[in-house]
């Protein structure tokens, strides 16, 4: 049996509200935010060695630390159908897609296994605060928190990713490869997306602890060195400007049918007789234009309405299942003033100035000053408390508590 196995569970603490944003910081090697933001953020990959302190220091004290989740949760949780899960396995590569039983997962020291689990920040509060250390990055850019259970020799193959990613490991050690290599083509002939040409420009073993930060487009390959290694990923989504524009469009084609004038029928009483029927008549041509003059298509407020809402949308694996304390309205004020209402693990929030946007929606607009108050904290510190008058029909506060998007 490896030590780790009889490692205390590592507690991460919730991160405070108002992070230090130019003070060095351990996670990031003595950086401060602002100066890895400016050195490392999609420009360099970054190894920090005791990332997480209190690593070393317990195993200074005769007290190693561990994973935060154990094997038997993590194998658990991979069994729930509304968990995004995935079983790897080497020599010869194969891919499964949970839920998955326990008996389909090898023992920790069975050799060539990776099961992945995305999303665990809404399945475990310790994922949850883990998050929480990079909010000094946008909201907008966050996509989940994935965790790596291995045997030995466990991993994906040599892979990039078109997103950013900090690797935490958090049991067992880790052996990574990574390369700068501009050649990213893959290997046509294995059912997972491995590096054809994968040429290692540096490598390192990770303890738990330690972390490996890397931008889009490095390659690297990490390879499980322990039974039970747990690697816990957290990844920064990207993506392509199409699909921004895409649903920003999709979404202010939508908003059209608020205004009423557009509901007016296509008029043309100055047209004259042509010679060309099968052309598009210039006077529609004409009117469109200046439609679409007056909705100020060029400008990019036009557009943020749209992209916020899409980029607030939960995972398509997210579900709730409404509130579990069944409230009036008057009930549900009164608890808003005594206790701590919080966003739902799996619910998205962002904001534009004022405007608020969750799971899609606007949740400000047409709301008295006080609702307004309360999303703007709920989005800026994930949490409120404080008093909101009187709760009446039209109140997104509350809407969102029934809907199971904010618990208390």
């Amino acid at each position: 049996m490896t030590a780790f196995y009889l490692s205390k569970p590592y507690d991460p603490p919730q991160a405070p509200q108002n992070l230090p944003l130019d003070r060095p910081w351990a996670l990031l090697g003595g950086n401060s935010p602002q100066q890895f933001m400016k050195t490392y953020w999609h420009k360099k990959p970054l190894l920090v060695r005791g990332a997480i302190p209190a690593f070393e220091l317990a195993k200074r004290m005769g007290e190693p630390l561990g994973s935060a989740i154990s094997a038997e949760e993590l194998f658990k949780i991979s069994s729930n159908e509304a968990v995004e899960s995935r079983l790897i396995k080497a020599k010869p590569w194969t891919f499964t897609d949970g839920p998955f039983k326990k008996k389909a997962i090898p023992s920790l020291e069975s050799p060539n296994w990776t099961l992945l689990l995305q999303g665990m920040e809404a399945r475990h509060p310790a994922a949850a605060n883990i998050l929480s250390w990079f909010r000094f990055i946008p909201d907008a850019r966050l996509d989940d928190l994935m965790i790596s259970i291995a045997g030995p020799g466990g991993g994906v193959g040599p892979h990039f990713d078109s997103y950013d990613v900090f690797l935490i490991q958090m049991s067992g050690r880790r052996h990574w490869r990574i390369s700068e290599q501009k050649d990213l083509s893959l290997n046509p002939d294995l059912p997972l997306k491995i590096l054809k040409n994968f040429k290692v420009e540096q490598e390192w073993d990770l303890e738990p602890g330690d972390m490996l930060y890397l931008p889009p487009h490095v390659a690297h390959d990490g390879i499980a060195l322990d039974g039970g290694c747990q690697t816990w990923s957290v990844g920064f989504r990207a993506q392509s400007y199409k699909e921004i524009l895409q649903e920003g469009l999709w979404r202010l084609a939508e908003s059209l049918e608020d205004i009423p004038e557009l509901e007016k029928r296509f008029a043309d009483p100055k047209q004259t007789a042509t010679s060309q029927a099968e052309q598009l008549p210039e006077e529609l041509i004409k009117q469109v234009a200046q439609k679409l003059n007056h909705l100020k298509l060029d400008r990019i407020e036009t557009f943020l309405p749209g992209i916020a809402a899409y980029l607030s949308e939960p995972k398509p694996q997210a579900f709730f299942d409404g509130s579990a304390d069944e409230l009036s309205p008057e009930e549900f004020s009164f608890q808003l003033s005594k206790r701590t209402v919080k966003l739902h693990p799996q619910t998205r929030l962002l904001a534009i100035g004022a405007r608020i946007y969750c799971n899609g929606e606007d949740v400000t607009a047409g709301q008295a000053g006080s609702i307004k108050k309360a999303w703007r904290a709920l989005a800026a510190k994930k949490q409120f408390k404080g008093s909101v008058g009187k709760i009446d029909a039209n109140n997104s506060l509350f809407d969102a508590f029934e809907a199971g998007w904010l618990v208390f």
